[in-house]
């Protein structure tokens, strides 16, 4: 089994690992919740969400300004950049008229360049992305009547995106200037999503639900450094798209 297919295989059990503990979870509340919630009743409501990214990537495009070349001797940086698991999560304000919802939201993501899939036997590898998300969101309840209320929805907004990675040659003199490739930079992104997930209400005024998220962020635009062979530096332009695959557990509270 090659490194690539056991890092999938591994993935692949955390996925389901999270998608089993989230459905247990929301069963064994439903289970011992009091049935008295049977249909929600409009009104303003806080919500907060947290969970974690399953799968999520930067896609780089580099952008050579007119006449200019880039060393064949320079490291060079994939257009798939590949991360780890990461973190999710957001706070907001919603209203409900019964069925359909709008919320403004306030989140923050973060998860680490896979160094795994970046590196490779010559070049060591890392970095980091962080976002932090405004938008707005707009959901449908499927069914209204019951507890239990599948629902999909999606939003737009911006995001504020810092982003690193680096490839570096490997070296026996640590501290010492190797030839890499680096992206570096914060900046202003368009943000949308698309979310499908369920709510159970433990209380009249009180729901919690399991979601699923694809979320897509562009416009990016940050600024790339290499290090060739000689060590002559050189700066280029990149733009840059992110996404995500995330599953969060939220709790609604009307007020």
């Amino acid at each position: 089994m090659t490194l690539v297919s056991t890092f999938a295989a591994a993935r692949l059990g955390a996925y389901r690992y999270s998608t089993a503990l989230a459905v247990s979870m929301i069963a064994t509340i439903a289970a011992v919740a009091p049935a008295a919630a049977q249909q929600s009743e409009p009104g303003p409501y806080a919500v907060a969400r947290a969970g974690v990214q399953v799968d999520s990537d930067v896609k780089t495009n580099r952008v050579l300004a007119k006449g200019q070349t880039v060393s064949k001797t320079a490291p060079t940086l994939p257009k798939n950049i590949d991360n780890n698991s990461g973190f999710t999560g957001e706070l907001g304000l919603g209203y409900d008229f019964g069925g359909f919802r709008l919320e403004g939201t306030a989140g923050y993501d973060t998860a680490s360049v896979n160094p795994k899939a970046l590196g490779d036997k010559n070049y060591v590898a890392g970095g980091r992305a962080k976002s932090f998300d405004l938008g707005v969101s707009a959901y449908v309840d499927l069914i209204q009547d019951g507890p239990l209320k599948p629902f999909v929805g999606g939003g737009i907004g911006a995001s504020r995106v810092k982003y690193s990675a680096y490839r570096e040659a490997r070296s026996a003199n640590p501290g010492t200037l190797k030839p890499s490739a680096d992206i570096v930079g914060t900046d202003w992104g368009f943000r949308w999503h698309l979310d499908a997930g369920v709510s159970y209400d433990v209380a009249p005024m009180t729901s919690i639900e399991v979601l699923g998220r694809y979320a897509k962020t562009s416009g990016l635009r940050m600024k790339g450094v290499t290090l060739d062979q000689d060590l002559s530096r050189s700066t280029t332009d990149y733009k840059l798209k992110s996404s995500s695959t995330s599953l969060m557990i939220g709790l609604r509270q009307k007020f």
